[in-house]
């Protein structure tokens, strides 16, 4: 992955931003493991990747790292709460990308996360965020089936609280509500 050098990252470095584990950075690096369809999409974006790439300085996320992410804090229960952090800083720093190919790579196709929940929720972050930037296209990985729920999912205080659920509602993007997600646009707010 001359890529990888081109930014001066580490495998470890590498992985995170695609959302797996160094050693199958190696692996890939040294021809041993097969780019599966699944990650085929991340490594064609990050390939793309220039020197003067944001992902150079090594401080922006993915939608790739934060699945991963996701999916170890859904492993270890943490609460919902700190979970939408990981949203939010998501959101973040894709708002301070400026390059095409930064843009891509944040988009491309992450990982399962190990909830319906979850996933449908990045997927609608993923359409959100280039409605909001004017981008000409979504990912078409958001439009597949396993990205949109058959339940409706109250996040936050409205899962709690009936009486909020008309004002989430009102308040929720529409790619959240596609996709069955109910969470006011504040709750996207870092601040």
């Amino acid at each position: 992955m001359s890529t990888r050098y081109r930014l001066g990252l580490t495998q470890a470095e590498a992985a995170g931003f695609l959302g797996t584990r160094q050693a199958n950075v190696s692996a890939y690096e040294r021809g041993r493991l097969q780019v599966g369809e699944g990650i085929r999409d991340r490594i064609e974006s990050f390939i793309d990747l220039r020197a003067e790439s944001s992902y150079a300085e090594g401080w922006p996320a993915t939608l790739a790292s934060t699945a991963a992410a996701l999916r170890a804090d859904l492993l270890s229960k943490v609460s919902e709460t700190d979970m939408l952090r990981l949203v939010i800083q998501a959101a973040d720093d894709f708002a301070r990308l400026t390059a095409d190919e930064d843009r891509r790579f944040f988009l491309a196709r992450p990982g399962a996360t190990g909830s319906a929940r979850w996933d449908a929720l990045l997927a609608a972050l993923a359409v959100d965020l280039c409605r909001r930037d004017g981008l000409e296209r979504t990912p078409a990985w958001t439009r597949q089936p396993d990205r949109y729920l058959g339940q409706t999912w109250w996040v936050g205080a409205a899962g709690e609280v009936e009486s909020l659920r008309a004002l989430t509602l009102r308040d929720c993007p529409s790619a959240f509500r596609a996709r069955g997600v109910m969470m006011g646009r504040q709750m996207l707010a870092s601040t």
